[in-house]
C-alpha cells in the first residue's frame, strides 16, 4: 500500500501538484513526502524534476553587508543558479555576507555540509577558492551542476579553484592543519529534515543526543583545519517536541566553544516562508506555543584571547520598570521573534508575557525586593544576584507557572562576544521542576544602523521562558 502511495506521490510531484494538495489527498505529512522524494531521487528536493536555470544576473541588486545582529531576508535570493529546490538550504545572502566580511579574494573557503552548493556558488562569484564536502554523492552531483556557469563579464583576473567531493565533516583528513581561511557551513538540525535515504553516516538521520556527539567531532576538526585568528560561521536552529523548545542551537554552540572556539558574533537570522506556517499557527494558538521563527548564525573565532565570564553586565540603569502602563489589549505575538523599538520593547514584551501566561498573579522581580507568593508568572532580568535568588524565585511560582529570564549578549574589550542566554540555559538545564518552554528573540529596531566599526551592532535580547512542573 505504501509503495503504491509513494509512486502516486512522485507522479503528482512531476505534474506540479503542491505538497499541501498531496498531503490532503493521501493523508500524509511533509516529512513523509520528503522521504518518498529522497528515496526516489537520492536527495531531498522540492521536485523530482530539476530544470536547469537560465542565468540572468550573477549578483543581487543593491547588496550591502549587514551591520547589526538581526538578519532578515524576505527574498531568499535568485541570482546565478541559486534556487530553493534543495530542502532546507540557506539563503545565499548568508554566505555572501560571511564570505565578504571575513575573507578576501583568493582565500580558501570550506563548507563540509555542501548540499546543493550555495556556498560554493558564492565563493566562485566572490573569487574565493572553495572546498566542499557532503556525505551524499547525489548532493555533490547537484552542486557540480549548480557551479557550472560562466562569468558573464569575462573579465576576472582570478579564477577560483572549486573542489567538490563526497566526504564526512567529522573526518577531514584530506585537509592539513591550519590551512583554511574561512569555514562557512549549514549543518542539518538533527533529524528534522533527512537529506539521504538509508545512510547511517548522515547526521540528518541522528536523534538530538547522537547529533550533538557527532557535532563535537565536527567542531574539533573545524578548529584543527582553520588558521589562527580566522573564522568559522555555522547556522543552526532549535527544534520543538511536545510543545516545548529543544535548544539545539545553544547545545551545538557549546560543542564549538568546548573545542576551543570563541564567539565573534552571534547573529539572529529571522525565518520567512516556512512551508508549515499555516498549520502550525492554528496549533500554536490552540496549544499555547510559539512558532519557531529564528536561527542562530554564529561566527566563531580561533583565537587565544579569553573572556571575562565572571563579570555580569546589568541592563541599562535608566530602564524604568515601574508604571509601565501595560497594554492589556495588546495583540499577542505568535512567533519566537518579537520586533519592537527601543522605546517600547520593555512595555510590549511584558505586556505579551502577561497577556499570554498570566491570570493576574504576576511579578516583575528586581534585585533586593520581596517576592509575593502564588505567582503564575515571574519575570526577572539577569543580574549579579540571579543565581543566589533563583531558588526563592522558583519557590514563589505556582505549579504550571511560568518563569521568564530577560538577558542579552555583550561584547568584551577584546571584541569577543559573551552570551548570557547560553550560560543561563546551561546552568538551569538540570533543575528538575522547570523545563524550558520557549526561547524568544527581542529584535530592537532603531531605524538606520548606527554601527561604524567591524563589529556588528547588537540589536537583540533574549527571553528564556520556563514552565514549572
Amino acid at each position: 500500500m505504501e509503495d503504491t502511495i509513494s509512486k502516486e506521490i512522485i507522479e503528482a510531484k512531476r505534474k506540479g501538484v503542491t505538497d499541501k494538495e498531496i498531503g490532503e489527498k493521501y493523508g500524509v505529512n511533509l516529512k513523509f513526502i520528503e522521504k518518498v522524494i529522497t528515496k526516489e531521487t537520492g536527495i531531498n528536493i522540492s521536485s523530482p524534476l530539476l530544470l536547469k536555470k537560465r542565468i540572468n544576473k550573477l549578483k543581487p541588486k543593491d547588496f550591502q553587508i549587514e551591520c547589526n545582529s538581526v538578519w532578515s531576508f524576505k527574498s531568499r535570493g535568485n541570482w546565478a543558479t541559486h534556487n530553493g529546490q534543495y530542502r532546507g538550504n540557506w539563503s545565499p545572502y548568508i554566505p555572501r555576507n560571511i564570505i565578504s566580511k571575513y575573507s578576501k579574494e583568493e582565500d580558501t573557503v570550506l563548507d563540509f555540509f555542501c548540499g546543493a552548493g550555495t556556498t560554493a556558488i558564492e565563493s566562485k562569484l566572490l573569487n574565493r577558492n572553495f572546498i566542499g564536502f557532503d556525505i551524499n554523492p547525489n548532493a555533490i552531483e547537484l552542486a557540480n551542476e549548480n557551479i557550472n556557469f560562466n562569468d558573464l563579464e569575462q573579465n576576472k583576473l582570478f579564477s577560483p579553484e572549486i573542489k567538490l567531493e563526497v566526504g564526512d565533516a567529522r573526518k577531514l583528513s584530506q585537509i592539513e592543519n591550519s590551512s583554511i581561511d574561512l569555514i562557512c557551513a549549514h549543518p542539518p538540525y538533527s533529524n528534522i529534515i533527512n537529506y539521504t535515504h538509508n545512510n547511517d553516516s548522515d547526521l540528518s538521520n541522528y536523534n538530538v543526543e547522537e547529533f550533538l556527539i557527532e557535532m563535537e567531532k565536527v567542531a574539533r576538526e573545524s578548529f584543527r583545519v582553520l588558521k589562527d585568528n580566522h573564522y568559522c560561521a555555522i547556522l543552526i536552529g532549535d527544534m520543538r517536541k511536545n510543545k516545548n523548545v529543544i535548544p539545539l542551537g545553544f547545545w551545538t554552540i557549546e560543542k564549538f566553544l568546548s573545542s576551543g572556539f570563541k564567539i565573534k558574533e552571534l547573529i539572529i537570522k529571522r525565518q520567512h516562508n516556512c512551508k508549515t506556517t499555516g498549520f502550525w499557527y492554528k496549533n500554536s494558538i490552540k496549544y499555547n506555543f510559539l512558532l519557531l521563527a529564528h536561527e542562530y548564525l554564529v561566527v566563531f573565532e580561533k583565537t587565544k584571547d579569553i573572556l571575562n565570564t565572571k563579570l555580569i553586565r546589568k541592563f541599562d540603569n535608566n530602564v524604568k520598570f515601574e508604571n509601565l502602563n501595560l497594554d492589556k489589549g495588546i495583540e499577542l505575538e505568535s512567533k519566537t521573534v518579537w520586533i519592537f523599538n527601543n522605546e517600547n520593547w520593555i512595555k510590549n514584551t511584558i505586556s505579551n508575557l502577561i497577556g499570554r501566561y498570566s491570570n493576574n498573579g504576576y511579578c516583575i522581580y528586581k534585585e533586593k525586593e520581596k517576592i509575593k507568593d502564588n505567582i503564575d508568572i515571574l519575570i526577572t532580568f539577569f543580574s549579579n544576584d540571579f543565581y543566589k535568588n533563583l531558588k526563592t524565585m522558583l519557590n514563589r511560582i505556582n505549579t504550571e507557572g511560568i518563569f521568564v529570564v530577560i538577558c542579552e549578549d555583550y561584547r568584551e574589550d577584546n571584541n569577543l562576544l559573551y552570551s548570557q542566554a547560553i550560560e543561563i540555559e546551561e546552568k538551569l538545564r538540570d533543575i528538575k521542576d522547570i523545563k524550558i518552554k520557549e526561547i524568544v528573540i527581542i529584535s530592537i529596531e532603531n531605524g538606520k544602523c548606527a554601527n561604524t566599526n567591524d563589529n556588528l551592532e547588537i540589536t537583540h535580547k533574549y527571553l528564556l521562558i520556563y514552565k514549572k512542573s
